[in-house]
């Protein structure tokens, strides 16, 4: 029981600390499911215009660039920010094993206390 407790208390702390790491990257900008030949120059894509974009009069021949270009980097981000969140969980873990006994348990006792669960 004790170590499930630390387990849960060092995936909460870590978690928190790595600023929600955990959380998966929303999509944007994906374009519809893609036809065995390839994009068909008639197909729409739909996405999501950068902040402010869409006060700029942008025609639709435009839009469908932007979301063509999210649509090919965003594939390449995602991949990125599972590596970096790979890359945040060895950190913890790594660090975590630093510590002492004493100074796990005294972490624990902090998140106990953090997570309203504490004295």
């Amino acid at each position: 029981m004790r170590n499930a407790l630390r387990v849960g208390l060092f995936a909460l702390a870590f978690g928190t600390v790595a600023g929600l790491s955990g959380q998966e990257p929303k999509p944007k900008g994906e374009p519809k499911a893609e036809p065995k030949g390839g994009v068909k120059p008639d197909m729409r894509f739909k996405g999501q215009l950068p902040s402010y974009w869409g006060q700029l009069g942008l025609t639709a021949a435009e839009k469908e660039k932007v979301y063509l270009l999210q649509a090919k980097y965003n594939q390449d981000i995602d991949k990125l920010e599972k590596q970096i969140k790979q890359l945040k969980d060895a950190l913890n873990k790594e660090r975590f094993e630093v510590l002492t006994p004493v100074q796990k348990k005294a972490l624990e006792d902090i998140l106990l206390k953090k997570a309203g669960g504490g004295k």
